[in-house]
């Protein structure tokens, strides 16, 4: 009388028959508890889903992975990186110089904003705001100085000051109140990373009655 097969053998044969599995599926098929379930996985070898909220199990020579360690099958995806957080901060910190919540959630086929922020509020990455949008960065600070460096200029603004451009310009201003408009325009652009005219920031002062102290030429 053939020995009957292993559950991990049979666990194997399970992930060559199909890619992906939820756990509660497995223990039927296997007809195992998920405790031990669990456990057989580990064994073999595996990887779970960072959508889905890590719902999908697929074997560990399943995935073919791009050069970000993302493979999606059938609208699931999978990360060499582990969960969505890791995968996050590990794509941030490979990046020469950021990456915006777009340029992620575009790569990984999957929303992360709101996971972003849970990031950035737990001090894992950092972020700077350029052009009205927010590009994450490491939270490593060599990494970060040399993001910060690489960072992508917004094209040079000359027309009318957005509302947050304003405040940079009142704020640097305020603090460097002999500054002349050319060089408030070149502190923003190194401080701020935003490219703004000394002829859009004149323009604004004039427009809102703002008047240059003695001693601060324009």
């Amino acid at each position: 009388m053939p020995n009957p097969a292993l559950p991990t053998d049979r666990l194997q044969k399970l992930f060559r028959r199909r890619k992906c599995w939820r756990l509660n599926q497995l223990a039927q098929s296997l007809d195992y508890a998920l405790i031990s379930v669990r456990r057989f996985l580990k064994q073999v070898g595996y990887f779970r889903s960072y959508t889905h909220n890590g719902q999908w199990y697929t074997a560990r020579d399943s995935p073919r992975f791009d050069r970000d360690g993302l493979w999606h099958f059938k609208g699931i995806g999978f990360s060499r990186h582990g969960s969505l957080t890791r995968t996050l901060a590990r794509l941030i910190a490979r990046s020469p110089s950021g990456l915006s919540a777009g340029q992620l959630s575009q790569k990984l086929q999957h929303p992360c904003h709101a996971v972003l922020t849970q990031l950035h509020q737990a001090g894992r990455v950092d972020r700077l705001q350029l052009a009205g949008q927010f590009r994450y960065l490491a939270a490593d600070p060599a990494l970060n100085r040399h993001q910060r460096q690489q960072a992508p200029l917004p094209s040079e603004t000359s027309g009318p000051l957005n509302t947050q451009t304003a405040l940079w310009v009142l704020v640097e201003y305020i603090k460097n109140p002999a500054l002349n408009f050319q060089d408030l325009a070149a502190l923003l652009q190194e401080q701020r990373k935003v490219a703004v005219s000394p002829e859009a920031i004149e323009r604004f002062f004039h427009e809102h009655g703002l008047k240059k102290t003695p001693g601060a030429p324009s």
